[in-house]
């Protein structure tokens, strides 16, 4: 329930008429009575620290009496400001020290009682996040968010409430499909499955004492599963091999359907290569499939380490990478080869957004880290950091994001304050560092 404040009990004159008593509960207009009850706004709807200021009407053939009743009963205080003419008008500012609910307008004059009533309301926010952003058919979807009301003390929860969830795919338009309720912190979580592209949304539909609100859509691209790849019986040969000889490599890429595994034609296959004591794998050569899914290559061998074969994936095919297979070269000298030098490393396309954002909304941050490898290639399953510095203050960190197979990374957090944004890469034993580019990213309140 709503934290609840009760109002000042008064009465005042109104037109130089002064405020009687009035039963609590009054019933229909008699034919002999005030007439043409308004009120405006209605609802009248509690926003921000200075309250809203409701006008109140009524028409009567002499100067009555009329009165304000909260929800519990009580009288509350009115501005008189008669218009003349047989039409009476008063004012009364509403703010959060008054109750929400159900209010009654009680006019008494011409011998008769009238009585309308109205609602008053406090404003409420709802805030909604479906997320993964990107997902596979089938796989599962999770919605979550929270919803809090306005009052004097600020945001409070708004627990008990049963907020909806809507959904529109591209093309179509929002339907409910589920709704959920509000936990004591007023938030909600639930999980669905994704089946097609659109837009989710919360919904709340309102209270006696609340207004509806509807949050910010949120979409969410559904992909086609992608069809399985294997690479299988990939040899190295001959194990061992004299530094300098030809080493045979060779290998079958497959792919899945409903006839189980088959060859997979006309697909590039890359050789990668990590020496004894690295831990980083090198492009060595390149082969395209054959029409039975098979690939070769012949290399020189130079040095000991690990061979595999690579398929990056495609349209409807997922990546997949073969069995390692180690290979022993013979030097004729026992002295190892010098360790290579490091290889430089840069952050592209970093980007912050949106920009500008809106406070305590999802800033995205997206980009992609590279390697020098004659050329720059994607470097996959690294470690980057986000850093945030406020204008003239020092850089912090944020939070920390992994690499794709491609050195793409992506990441959001909540966004609280303008200033600057950018990436770190902090190097490792076969690459140096690197730092983004500086992104400004401004947040309204």
């Amino acid at each position: 329930m709503l934290k609840r404040i009760h109002a000042v009990i008064a009465a005042v004159a109104l037109g130089g008429a002064v405020l009687v008593a009035l039963p609590a509960t009054a019933g229909a207009a008699t034919a002999a009575g005030p007439s043409d009850l308004a009120v405006s706004p209605s609802p009248v709807v509690v926003a921000g620290g200075a309250g809203t200021t409701a006008t109140f009407t009524y028409k009567a053939s002499e100067e009555g009496a009329a009165r304000l009743v909260d929800r519990d009963g009580r009288t509350v205080r009115l501005d008189p400001d008669p218009a003349g003419s047989g039409a009476y008008t008063a004012k009364y500012g509403f703010t959060f020290r008054d109750e929400p609910g159900v209010w009654r307008l009680q006019v008494r004059a011409d011998g008769g009682v009238a009585t309308k009533e109205f609602q008053v309301h406090w404003t409420t926010d709802l805030d909604f996040d479906a997320a993964p952003d990107v997902v596979d058919r089938g796989d599962r979807l999770r919605l979550t968010g929270a919803l809090t009301f306005r009052d004097g003390a600020g945001r409070q929860a708004y627990d008990g409430q049963r907020v909806y969830l809507a959904f529109k795919p591209v093309g179509g338009s929002y339907s409910r499909v589920g709704s959920v309720t509000t936990d004591r912190d007023g938030r909600f979580s639930v999980e669905r499955t994704a089946d097609r592209t659109g837009w989710w949304r919360a919904e709340f539909a309102g209270a006696s004492d609340a207004e509806p609100a509807t949050s910010d859509s949120d979409r969410v691209d559904v992909r086609a599963r992608a069809s399985r790849t294997r690479i299988t019986g990939f040899d190295a040969s001959p194990e061992p091999v004299d530094a300098g000889k030809t080493l045979h490599l060779r290998g079958r890429l497959e792919i899945s359907g409903f006839a189980g595994w088959s060859g997979y034609p006309g697909r590039q296959v890359k050789i990668l290569f990590k020496p004894a004591g690295g831990d980083r794998w090198q492009h060595v050569t390149t082969d395209w499939t054959d029409s039975h899914g098979r690939f070769s290559a012949d290399v020189r061998a130079r040095t000991s380490g690990w061979w595999r074969a690579e398929f990056a994936g495609a349209t409807g095919a997922g990546y997949s990478a073969s069995a390692t297979d180690y290979v022993t070269v013979r030097v004729p000298r026992p002295t190892p080869p010098p360790p290579a030098p490091k290889a430089d490393t840069r952050i592209v396309q970093f980007n912050a957004s949106p920009e500008p954002v809106k406070y305590h909304k999802y800033l995205t941050f997206r980009g992609q880290l590279q390697v020098w490898d004659h050329p720059w290639e994607g470097y996959g399953h690294q470690r980057v950091t986000v850093w945030f510095k406020k204008p003239g203050g020092s850089w912090h960190y944020v939070k920390t994001l992994w690499t794709n197979s491609t050195g793409r990374f992506w990441g959001k957090t909540t966004a609280s304050a303008s200033g600057y944004w950018r990436v770190v890469f902090g190097g490792n034993g076969e690459a140096d560092g690197s730092k983004s580019r500086i992104d400004w990213v401004r947040v309204k309140r």
